[in-house]
């Protein structure tokens, strides 16, 4: 190997290691347990179900039976701490947990957002802007009242479900910010919520779901450029704009009705904010017209030409989706109470970003490996997430990096074949899935 590409593997074995560190040392620092536990009184004493423990419980992939997960976590920490424990039961974990705050792992990832940064692990960029992505989506619930009560419900007040929404860096593939609640807030809410995590020069692309005045201003007040797919009917100046013969045009946008001052005012914005766009034509592969708006005005630094291509990395906050509801099985939840689907929630997107982590410092030595190939290769996301169950525990007990570079060789082996340009339909064989509470895996 090359003695650059040997020098960068070692500065990123190294930085994956100082933060595995940093997140060991959070978990057991007093003041951390004080801010995300219930009660002054809880985790006073030492008992098999500390704090560090219940959370490392809930970051190892929790989709089995739940007494097959406790005695297998038990056995993996007896091994990792060299010392016997007692058998722990089903009901003693459920009391335990319900000690835990989910704002624990919220915190958890903020701070990992913050260590890469340092680190210089999130330095992918689009013309020097960071570039992010908002979306929703939906998520059903375990069917009991008490998610119903918190969380609201469809089909004729019987299926409990959420609204999920998140910030997501399509480039160095980490989720800056999520959000579970309910459907009361919309899109656009959740969207204004996650603008303060958004580090300065970012570029947040946007569906067509989330056009509005309101939103354009409070972009422009964070500082934060924006690319947005607008839909047919949004308003006069984009419909003329789609059936005009340019490929672009400047507009400029204010909240003329009095619902769109209304709105401006139950955001927080002032209504008299006027906002300049550049309107940009893309014709699709089928031959459709899309118009996306943007706050990039330059046509000189930033062409049109550009922005097909680019809005098209938007697709990697739903394939973070995907990642998170199947490979993740998110819906497949360990509990059956508001707290325990919020752990969970948040907790799968702590180890999303750790796998994401992992699977990037190991795409560093695919990447040399296969450097003469004919496709390029990357990392398995799926196999790396099999193989963080129990190790990940053992790491965050003993951070030792001769263990953290063999699960990163491990991980550079576990590789898959990138062949550009393909294309499928998407079908649906089946309806999705309702809230069908299944029996768990056997392993």
């Amino acid at each position: 190997m090359p003695l650059n590409a040997c020098h960068l593997l070692t500065t990123i074995l190294r930085s994956c290691h100082q933060i595995v560190y940093k997140l060991t040392s959070l978990l057991d620092s007093p003041d951390f347990i004080e801010q995300h536990r219930k009660r002054p009184q809880d985790f006073t004493r030492r008992p098999v179900l500390t704090f560090k423990n219940i959370c490392l419980l809930l970051l190892n992939q929790l989709k089995a039976a739940l007494q097959v997960e406790l005695d297998n976590f038990i056995d993996v920490l007896s091994e990792a701490t060299t010392e016997a424990l007692p058998a722990l039961t089903a009901q003693a974990f459920s009391k335990a947990r319900n000690k835990v705050k989910p704002s624990a792992f919220v915190a958890l990832n903020q701070s990992l957002q913050q260590w890469l940064n340092d680190a210089g692990l999130t330095s992918k960029t689009w013309h020097g802007f960071r570039l992010l992505s908002v979306d929703g989506s939906m998520c059903h619930l375990p069917l009991e009242d008490c998610q119903i009560r918190y969380f609201g419900a469809r089909e004729d007040n019987t299926q409990p479900v959420a609204r999920l929404s998140t910030l997501y860096d399509v480039l160095n593939h980490q989720i800056l910010d999520a959000a579970l609640g309910t459907e009361d807030i919309c899109e656009r809410g959740y969207a204004q919520g996650h603008l303060p995590h958004a580090p300065a020069h970012s570029l947040i692309l946007f569906d067509r779901g989330y056009p509005a005045h309101w939103l354009f201003v409070d972009l422009q007040q964070h500082g934060h450029q924006v690319v947005m797919r607008l839909p047919a009917t949004f308003n006069t100046a984009a419909s003329l704009f789609r059936e005009a013969a340019a490929d672009e045009q400047l507009i400029t946008l204010t909240a003329t009705s009095a619902h769109a001052r209304t709105l401006c005012e139950q955001s927080g914005v002032d209504p008299a904010a006027v906002v300049q766009l550049r309107l940009i034509k893309v014709i699709l592969d089928s031959g459709e017209i899309e118009v996306l708006a943007t706050s990039l005005l330059d046509g000189e630094r930033y062409p049109a030409t550009l922005f097909k291509a680019l809005y098209h990395l938007r697709w990697g906050v739903e394939t973070d989706y995907r990642q998170l509801k199947q490979t993740h099985e998110l819906q497949n939840f360990s509990g059956r109470t508001p707290q325990a689907v919020k752990q969970d929630f948040y907790s799968q997107v702590l180890l999303n970003n750790l796998a994401s982590l992992f699977c990037a410092s190991a795409q560093v030595a695919v990447d040399q490996r296969h450097a003469g190939s004919k496709h390029p290769w990357k990392v398995n996301y799926t196999q790396a997430l099999s193989r963080l169950k129990n190790t990940l525990v053992v790491l965050l007990i003993n951070p030792l990096q001769e263990s953290l570079c063999t699960l990163l060789r491990k991980l550079a082996r576990s590789t898959v074949a990138i062949r550009p340009g393909r294309s499928f339909p998407r079908k649906r064989r089946r309806p999705g899935t309702r809230g069908c509470e299944g029996y768990k895996r056997t392993m």
